[in-house]
C-alpha cells in the first residue's frame, strides 16, 4: 500500500510555524480546508513509490511559503531537509506530458470557492464577470521548446517569447485566474518563421507527446487562434458551473463572432470597441461608427458626466441581427473619441464605466504575478514544464486572493511580504 505524506506535510507544517500570526494560522488552515491529497493529477501511482503524485504536488504548491521557486532552490530548503524528495523527482513531475495542469487548477479554484462559501459571502448585487486578456511572457532561451519572436503592443517591438492568454473571474469581491493557453506568431516573413531563422527551430528542444496527453492539447493550443481558444475556455468555464452576466474584453477581441457566442451562453458582453470599418445598422442604413457618431452630433448635444469626467453619446444599433449599445466617450471637448460596445442595452453609461472598469482586475493580476510569483521566470526548455510553472502561479495567485480576502491586508504584495517574513 503505499505511503501518503499528505498528512505529515500538514502536521509538520503546523509544527513549523509556531507563530500566532494571524496570516500564518489562516495559510496552514486554508491548505487543510482544500483536502489538497484527493486532488486528480492525472498520473497512475506506483506501490513502490514513496511518494503518491499528490504528495508531490502538494510540495510545489508549499514552495512560496518558504520562498521557494524551483526544484533548485528547494535543495537548500527546510522543505527539502524534512520531505527527502530530491530535485529531479519535481523535475520530472513538472515535465511529465500526462500531467493534467488544466485539471489541477481547476480542482484548486474550486476547492476555494467551497472554502469561501462556507464564510457565507455573497454579493448578488454586483455582477459577476469573466475577463479575457492576453500579456507578453518573455523568454531568454532560443531553445526553448516552441518559443519564437512575437509582437509587444506594450514596448512596440518583437521580443522572444510565448503569448499567453488568461481567462478570470471577478466574484464581485476577488479576482481569481480560472483558465490559460500559449500561443506563437508566425509573423509575415517566410524566410524566417516565428521571427527565429531556421537553423534555430531545428535546434530547439522538442519531444514526442501521444495525442491523448493533456501535453498535446496544451502544445496544439499554441497553433489556434485566440479568439477561437477563448471560446473554448468559456464553454470549460460554463461546463464548470461558473455562473457570470457580463464577458468584459478590451477592442483585440471584441467581434460579431465573439458577440454572438456570449449571447447564445446568455450572458452580455462589454468592452472597448475600435473606430474601425466595421458596419453596424443605424436608422435603417449600414454606417460605420465614425459616420454615426458624426450624425450623432448633428442630432443631439454632448452630454457632460461630472462624476466620470466625460463627455458622451451613446446610441442602439444593431450588427448583424444583435441589437448592441455604444457608448462615444472622450475627455475633453477636443479629446480623442473611444467606443464602448455592450450587448445589454438597458446599461447607463455610468453603469457600463462602473463594470467595465472591473476588467482593470486582470492587468493587476499580470503585475503582481509577474512581480511576486515569477509568471516569466521559467527558462525551462520543455514545454511542459512552462505549462506546469505557470499553473502553479495561477494556483499560488488564487491562493493567496482568498488569503487577502480575509485578512486586513490591503494589496497583494504586503500580505506576501508578510508571509515570507514569517
Amino acid at each position: 500500500m503505499l505511503q501518503s505524506k499528505c498528512k505529515k506535510i500538514f502536521s509538520e507544517l503546523s509544527d513549523f510555524f509556531i507563530s500566532d500570526e494571524k496570516v500564518i494560522s489562516q495559510t496552514v488552515q486554508l491548505y487543510k480546508a482544500m483536502k489538497l491529497d484527493t486532488i486528480k493529477t492525472g498520473l497512475k501511482d506506483y506501490r513502490q513509490a514513496t511518494y503518491r503524485k499528490v504528495d508531490i504536488l502538494l510540495i510545489h504548491l508549499l514552495m512560496p511559503l518558504f520562498d521557494v521557486y524551483s526544484p533548485v532552490d528547494y535543495l537548500n530548503s527546510w522543505l527539502a531537509r524534512q520531505f527527502q524528495a530530491c530535485s529531479s523527482t519535481l523535475y520530472r513531475f513538472k515535465n511529465d506530458a500526462m500531467v493534467n495542469w488544466r485539471s489541477i487548477c481547476t480542482q484548486v479554484y474550486k476547492r476555494l470557492n467551497e472554502y469561501v462559501s462556507r464564510q457565507g459571502e455573497d454579493n448578488p448585487d454586483s455582477p459577476r464577470c469573466i475577463i479575457i486578456d492576453d500579456t507578453d511572457l518573455p523568454k531568454t532561451g532560443k531553445f526553448i521548446e516552441h518559443v519564437g519572436k512575437i509582437w509587444s503592443h506594450t514596448i512596440g517591438r518583437s521580443i522572444l517569447g510565448f503569448k499567453g492568454l488568461f481567462v478570470g473571474y471577478w466574484d464581485s469581491k476577488t479576482f481569481q485566474c480560472i483558465d490559460f493557453s500559449l500561443h506563437k506568431e508566425l509573423g509575415k516573413n517566410q524566410k524566417q518563421p516565428y521571427g527565429l531563422p531556421k537553423k534555430v527551430l531545428s535546434r530547439q528542444y522538442s519531444k514526442y507527446r501521444d495525442d491523448n496527453t493533456p501535453g498535446y492539447k496544451r502544445e496544439s493550443e499554441l497553433y489556434e487562434s485566440k479568439i477561437e481558444n477563448a471560446k473554448e475556455m468559456l464553454k470549460r468555464a460554463i461546463k464548470n458551473r461558473i455562473k457570470f452576466d457580463y464577458l468584459l474584453i478590451d477592442s483585440w477581441f471584441m467581434c460579431s463572432t465573439l458577440i454572438k457566442f456570449v449571447l447564445d451562453c446568455k450572458a452580455n458582453i462589454l468592452g472597448m470597441c475600435k473606430m474601425g470599418k466595421t458596419k453596424y445598422l443605424y436608422c435603417n442604413k449600414e454606417l460605420s461608427a465614425s459616420d454615426i457618431l458624426k450624425r450623432l452630433r448633428r442630432k443631439s448635444k454632448l452630454k457632460w458626466y461630472k462624476r466620470l469626467g466625460l463627455y458622451s453619446l451613446q446610441c442602439e444599433v444593431e450588427i448583424k441581427g444583435t441589437k448592441i449599445k455604444l457608448f462615444f466617450c472622450r475627455n475633453t471637448r477636443r479629446g480623442k473619441w473611444h467606443m464602448l460596445l455592450t450587448t445589454d442595452t438597458s446599461l447607463t453609461l455610468e453603469r457600463a464605466y462602473e463594470y467595465y472598469s472591473i476588467r482593470w482586475s486582470i492587468e493587476v493580476f499580470f503585475k503582481e504575478a509577474k512581480q511576486y510569483f515569477g509568471l516569466t521566470d521559467c527558462q525551462s526548455q520543455d514545454f511542459d514544464g512552462q505549462v506546469a510553472d505557470i499553473s502553479k502561479v495561477v494556483m499560488h495567485y488564487n491562493i493567496f486572493s482568498i488569503m487577502k480576502r480575509f485578512t486586513d491586508y490591503e494589496t497583494l504584495g504586503e500580505l506576501f511580504r508578510e508571509i515570507k517574513g514569517q
